[in-house]
């Protein structure tokens, strides 16, 4: 998860506040002494539930589809002579040939595929997100390209994107 948020304590953290969801910690004990989340009550804690908790209503919330005549990234006018290049399957978002490139206007909506083609498949590259959250994709990782037999995990399972039972590249090779 990261870091400990407990002032001083530099420990790798498997624990989370369970209020804010934000601070983690390595054990209860660092929990207790952290500045952040000692207790419900303590205003940088709260505020954080509520801005979390305001994030994954606007998430629920539908989505209107994009219109399909102008470029969704750029809006520039599509013509016979300047169409679209890319237009997703899902989510509607519809690309120029300018902006499908190495770029986060060349990603659509979704959050974990780009134009129907799942992350998870694909090597790692920094403008993996969803153009309209600008979350980055941090899920599991299986792409067919030769990589490094030691990047993988050790054995095959369900990957958290696609379902799969592959092998996942291992976090730090993400």
């Amino acid at each position: 998860m990261g870091i400990c948020y407990n002032d001083g304590c530099l420990n790798q953290t498997d624990q989370q506040c369970s209020n804010c969801k934000l601070a983690t910690y390595c054990s209860t004990a660092c929990q207790k002494k952290g500045s952040l989340c000692t207790q419900r009550t303590l205003p940088g804690c709260e505020m954080n539930r509520i801005l979390r908790e305001h994030q994954e209503k606007e998430e629920v919330k539908p989505v209107e589809r994009p219109r399909t005549t102008h470029c969704t990234g750029c809006n520039t006018k599509y013509s016979q002579d300047y169409e679209a290049e890319e237009e997703c399957p899902d989510c509607g978002y519809s690309a120029c040939e300018s902006c499908v490139s190495d770029t986060s206007s060349g990603s659509c909506y979704c959050q974990n595929s780009n134009f129907g083609r799942l992350y998870c498949e694909m090597n790692p590259r920094w403008y993996h997100m969803s153009s309209r959250t600008g979350r980055s994709y941090k899920g599991d990782r299986h792409p067919e390209e030769d990589e490094e037999e030691d990047a993988f995990e050790k054995k095959a399972r369900q990957c958290g994107n696609c379902k799969e039972t592959r092998l996942c590249l291992r976090k730090e090779y993400c």
